[in-house]
Parts: C-alpha cells; sequence; structure tokens
C-alpha cells in the first residue's frame, strides 16, 4: 500500500487509521494525491487516476512532473515542495492545465498545502484536484492549449528563471501583433520554439508556420525554394500564406537574397524570377546565433534589412544562465519519455548535481540528448551519475563541492531585483512569491537595497 507521511492523518482529526484516510479519499470525486519532500507521489486517489489517466500503480513513486502542463499556463510540477513555492505560501490555489496520461491537456482547479513534520520541517505536499470546462475564454487566454492534443503545444518551453518568464511576458505581447520578430540566441536554446509560440499565440495560429533555411540552401537555388518560379511552382513564402513565414539562421542569406528579402519585409511582396509582384499575406519571424550588429558593421549583412528584422527583438537566455531550470528540464524530458511508453527512472539527488555543475555549452538540446541517453542506459531503475555521457562526467564539478540551495536562492533573488531595478513588489511577482516573503528571504541571505547599504 502507498504510504502516506506519518502526521498526515492529523489534518482530519475524525479519521483514526491511514486505512480510514484511504477510503475517504477514494469516495471523493476529486483527484488528490501526496508527494514528499523531492515531488514523489506517495499517494493517489481513483478521483487523480479517473481525471489523470494515470492508475495508482504507475502514479506511486514518480514525480509529479508526470502532470506537468505547458509551462506557461500550467502545473510547473515535479520540482517539489521546497522548490515550487508552496512550502513558503503554506497553501496555494489556482486555475490551470495539466497533461493526461494520452498526452491531452486538462484545466484543472488545483489547491495544495504543505505537511510539516513535527519540528516545523516540509516533508511534502498536499493537493486537490478538480477537472473542469474551460470555455471558450479561458481557452483563448491559454494560446490554444486547451484545444490542442499533441504534447508540448506551446512549444515545449521550461523555466522560472526570472529571464524565463519576462521571455514568456514579451511573447505573449508580441504574439498580438503582427510585428516583425528576431530570435536570438546560441545554438541549441530553442529559438525555434520560440517562433512556434509566437505562431500559436497569434491571430495566424490557424494558418502555416513555414520554415525556410537561409544558411543550409545553395544561393543559386535560393529564389525558386523561396520565391517559386516563374513556371508556376509554389516557393515558401507563397505556402505560407495566411501563416507565418520563419527565416531560420538569416545571418546567412547571401547579399542577393538579402536584397529580395527587404522587398519582403518592407513592401510585403515578392516576384518569382521576371514575373510581376505578388502580395505577401505573411508574418515573419527569424533567428540568429550570430551579432547581426558585427556583420553589420563588417558590410556582410544589409543594415536596412537589420533594423526592419529587428523591429521586436527577443533573447533566449543560455541554459548555463537559468542553471536552476535544469531539474525542471530534466524532469520534463523524463516525463516525455514516460508518456510514449518507456519505463523510465527517476534522477538521483547525485545526478543532478552533475547537471547542475556541467556548464551546457550546448544548451537545452544537449541536455534533451543527454537524459535521453542516460534513461536508456539506466532502464527503469534510477539514473546514477554512471549513466550519464561521459562528457558530462568529465566536467562535473570538483570532488567535495558543498551543493549549497542558498547559493542559487540567493543569485536568483538578486537577478529579479536587478531586472525590476529593485522594485520589490514587482520582483515578488517574477518569482512568484508575494512581497512579505520576498522581503524575509531578502533579510535572509543578506540581500540588502543599494540605497540601504
Amino acid at each position: 500500500m502507498p504510504r502516506l507521511p506519518e502526521h498526515s492523518p492529523s489534518l482530519f482529526p475524525d479519521v483514526d487509521t491511514v486505512e480510514s484516510l484511504r477510503r475517504v479519499a477514494d469516495a471523493l470525486p476529486e483527484g488528490v494525491f501526496v508527494t514528499d519532500r523531492d515531488g514523489k507521489v506517495t499517494f493517489w486517489n481513483r478521483g487523480a487516476e479517473r481525471i489523470t489517466g494515470w492508475s495508482r500503480d504507475e502514479a506511486i513513486g514518480q514525480r509529479c512532473s508526470l502532470l506537468a502542463g505547458d509551462y506557461v499556463n500550467g502545473c510547473t510540477c515535479g520540482a517539489g515542495p521546497l522548490y515550487c513555492g508552496i512550502a513558503e505560501r503554506s497553501r496555494t490555489a489556482r486555475r490551470c492545465t495539466l497533461r493526461t496520461r494520452d498526452g491531452r491537456p486538462q484545466v484543472i482547479v488545483k489547491n495544495a498545502i504543505a505537511l510539516y513534520a513535527a519540528d516545523g520541517t516540509p516533508v511534502g505536499t498536499l493537493e486537490t484536484f478538480t477537472d473542469v470546462d474551460p470555455g471558450p475564454e479561458l481557452a483563448c487566454a491559454l494560446g490554444g492549449a486547451v484545444a490542442a492534443t499533441a504534447p508540448g503545444d506551446l512549444c515545449g518551453l521550461v523555466g522560472r528563471h526570472p529571464a524565463m518568464v519576462e521571455l514568456y511576458r514579451m511573447i505573449r505581447l508580441v504574439a498580438r501583433s503582427s510585428a516583425t520578430v528576431m530570435i536570438t540566441g546560441e545554438s541549441g536554446t530553442g529559438k525555434d520554439r520560440i517562433a512556434e509560440a509566437i505562431h500559436s499565440l497569434g491571430e495566424r495560429a490557424a494558418g502555416p508556420l513555414i520554415r525556410y533555411s537561409c544558411a543550409a540552401l545553395d544561393p543559386g537555388a535560393a529564389e525558386g525554394e523561396l520565391f517559386g518560379t516563374s513556371d508556376g511552382r509554389r516557393g515558401r513564402i507563397a505556402s505560407a500564406e495566411r501563416g507565418t513565414l520563419l527565416l531560420d539562421e538569416v545571418s546567412g542569406a547571401p547579399p542577393a537574397l538579402q536584397t529580395k528579402l527587404l522587398r519582403l519585409v518592407e513592401d510585403r511582396t515578392f516576384t518569382a524570377r521576371d514575373a510581376a509582384p505578388i502580395p505577401a499575406d505573411v508574418r515573419i519571424l527569424c533567428t540568429t546565433q550570430r551579432d547581426l550588429r558585427h556583420l553589420v558593421q563588417e558590410g556582410r549583412f544589409r543594415a536596412d534589412l537589420y533594423f526592419r528584422l529587428a523591429a521586436f527583438p527577443l533573447h533566449v537566455p543560455a541554459l548555463r544562465e537559468r542553471i536552476d531550470d535544469v531539474p525542471l528540464l530534466a524532469e520534463r524530458f523524463l516525463a516525455e519519455q514516460r508518456a510514449a511508453g518507456h519505463a523510465v527512472g527517476t534522477l538521483s539527488p547525485q545526478t543532478l548535481r552533475v547537471l547542475r555543475a556541467y556548464p551546457w555549452p550546448g544548451n537545452v538540446r544537449e541536455l534533451r540528448n543527454t537524459i535521453e541517453y542516460a534513461a536508456l542506459v539506466a532502464g527503469a531503475g534510477e539514473i546514477a551519475p554512471e549513466h550519464l555521457p561521459r562528457d558530462v562526467l568529465e566536467s562535473r564539478a570538483a570532488p567535495g563541492t558543498p551543493c549549497d540551495p542558498d547559493v542559487d536562492a540567493r543569485r536568483a533573488l538578486v537577478e529579479a531585483l536587478e531586472r525590476t531595478g529593485w522594485n520589490r513588489t514587482r520582483a515578488a511577482e517574477l518569482l512568484g512569491v508575494s512581497r512579505v516573503t520576498l522581503w524575509k528571504r531578502m533579510r535572509r541571505l543578506g540581500v540588502a537595497d543599494p540605497g540601504e547599504r
């Protein structure tokens, strides 16, 4: 039988035994589950089985990330009460989305309370949730997540680092417009996923998203591939009609192509060979991992094209700049493996420390490959450090290096305060905590406002 925390019965003074508590929970129509301090499920009632599709035997022992919805609107499960904020707030109540066993998004109303040991140490959470009809307004607010059937409908965006929270806000802001967006960032950071999110949240979501790689194509074939041919063969621009055209790695566009792109961006027209100009009803997004400003200075990229493409710039941070998101990303990738029917274990605390210590030069793409490799090597057992690829193991931190969670907490706190100009109300919103909690955290971690130093 699944084991509940020993103090749980005290939450229900009229219930004498843990077995009675189980029967009471199973009689409820709502989903009820309990997690330990690491986010692993220790209790799962029949209501949770009905709503999620995960049986009790499948859920027990798994991290609550098996419920993770999209990471903008969704239930950011999997981190455990010490990291997701429940322990600090004591209780939470919200409407969000989760993912069912077959990959469907489901809107729920969720309540969660922290469970404490006799000495006041947080040891887990008790959570209840009810499935609800989203209605048209909420479905629109979720940007289509409710209507989607494939996992990752918001492009797999994962992270609670302040830089990612700000990126989510900017994506939602620009998605409602028709502005041309330039998405910058290192290779592997997920620039294409950002483009997918902008498209899916915008007015052209029902239209196609057509990609065109400016770097990979032979310059001689560019006109026919992108603009079409005079004999009637459609190009990528025509295929993107009433949708979005994504110019991938636009820094690689040769000079002749840059000239034609300028006309497309400026006039929203294009020509197929020597034919008459054709209107282009498309939204334009572009990505680049190179600094186009330097290319402009070197005379390798047109300045007029750069300024038109960069009407609304978005930067995707490197994974090493948001290392606190590594556990969330790793758990999401494991959840995807489970949803695909693979027997996958959980990450050991030692493995998480190794993952956090690695600089991730290949960013999120490298982390995904690492988790898939380790899950395959470990099978259904716990994923230990020795299951990781050699490159990750050889770059691990020196033996004996302490793992101090306060260091990470202080860094995230300072980053949030600096991003908001030390406005405590805005910094608290960015971190998802109350202003009082922010103030207490500043005192505990020794963070002082510049004006108070």
